[in-house]
């Protein structure tokens, strides 16, 4: 199942990075969530590894732009 999450972030992540409106930016955050819970719950090896590889996935830049809550102006434009 991590090879699906992963792979699922990368294709989210490099959407976002061709077109960072709100709704990429959302099913990224969204791709993200599922990572993190599901290393959540792994064994200590697999959680330490599976950040590793999301941090090479996410950059800096737009993991910030994730942790951002959104305007309401942007979340209107989303709908």
């Amino acid at each position: 199942m991590l090879l699906k999450y992963l792979n699922d972030l990368d294709n989210a992540v490099r959407e976002a990075d061709r077109n960072p409106c709100p709704a990429a930016l959302s099913e990224c955050a969204e791709r993200l969530a599922v990572v993190d819970g599901y290393l959540a719950s792994q064994i200590e090896p697999v959680r330490r590894r599976g950040r590793e590889i999301v941090d090479g996935l996410v950059s800096t830049d737009l993991y910030a732009r994730l942790r951002q809550p959104m305007a309401p102006s942007e979340f209107a434009r989303t709908l």
